[in-house]
């Protein structure tokens, strides 16, 4: 069984994929398409360097993010075996609910602008910060949450893995937070976001994005993509609830690929970079893991589905 990790928000890295873009004709077709549709110059926005602040940002990161996934699951589908399953983080599940086929690409590119444009206003409404905390247990964080409740909203946004959580909030929440973990002798890592995805910062934008996902007429796809929130296969009639509730839900995404684990042969990270790899190797150190990012990595990929 091969696992398709579909990447989150923060994986962009300016000039990833630009060899794919000038050599192959289907990659580069997807990306001109993807600013056809986005109406604006996504090919620039990726890869020239002046851009950089521009790609960081949610507005325009969580389209390009999605262009990119979608257009590098077009390069290796046909290799791939009938067993699959995709994982996506975040932003990564529209990705791989896309690839798979439960939503059109196009639907998809606009549903995802809208959701970046939006949760950049909450951010830009409500000045709040992440920051990762490592081998700590997740009861005693979620307690020290609980406590800094009182200074504003507050949450843990993802378990990525069981030696990494994020928690996310308004900024007092989390410095209090912050200050009582380092105090235990935790390591806190601040994370370079624009605001607390995942927790109740979040809240004022559900019912505007959930407007935008009940338009969408949803499909079943060709291969299961797993909820991160739920770790249930996501199915047409709960997808608009189950995405509306994503936006202030904490993501588990270990505890996702480790209910497949026993089956599962390799994963490909769908998308730039190789965080979602790394993180699966938190799990299984001995796991393949493949990317799709530059030719090198693509062929190196396609030689391995040759063999599986």
């Amino acid at each position: 069984m091969i696992g398709l990790l579909f990447s989150g928000q923060g994986a962009q890295k300016t000039g990833l994929t630009q060899d794919l873009y000038e050599t192959i004709p289907t990659y580069h077709k997807v990306i001109d398409d993807a600013a056809t549709i986005l109406q604006f110059d996504l090919p620039s926005l990726l890869f020239d360097e002046a851009k950089e602040a521009d790609l960081a940002s949610t507005k325009y990161c969580q389209p390009a993010i999605l262009a990119m996934s979608y257009g590098l699951y077009q390069l290796i589908k046909t290799e791939l075996p009938r067993d699959k399953f995709g994982i996506g983080l975040s932003l990564g599940e529209y990705s791989a609910l896309a690839a798979s086929g439960c939503v059109d690409f196009a639907t998809a590119l606009r549903l995802i602008k809208c959701r970046g444009e939006l949760m950049q206003a909450a951010s830009e409404s409500t000045p709040s910060k992440m920051a990762a905390i490592m081998k700590a247990d997740l009861a005693d964080v979620q307690a020290v949450c609980k406590d800094a409740a009182g200074l504003g909203a507050i949450g843990v946004a993802n378990v990525n893995t069981p030696q990494q959580i994020v928690v996310g909030g308004v900024s007092a929440a989390v410095d209090q937070v912050v200050s009582d973990l380092k105090a235990a002798g935790k390591r806190v890592v601040p994370l370079q976001v624009s605001g607390a995805f995942h927790t109740p910062v979040m809240a004022p934008i559900q019912s505007a994005l959930n407007t935008k996902l009940q338009t969408v007429n949803w499909q079943h796809g060709t291969f299961p993509v797993y909820s991160t929130t739920t770790q249930a296969e996501f199915k047409p009639d709960t997808l608009t609830d189950n995405l509306t509730k994503q936006l202030v839900s904490t993501t588990y995404f270990a505890k996702t690929l480790a209910a497949h684990q026993a089956n599962l042969d390799a994963v490909i990270e769908v998308g730039p970079g190789r965080t979602l790899i790394s993180f699966a190797r938190k799990l299984n150190r001995d796991l393949a893991t493949y990317r799709l990012d530059s030719s090198s990595e693509l062929n190196k990929t396609l030689a391995a589905m040759e063999v599986l």
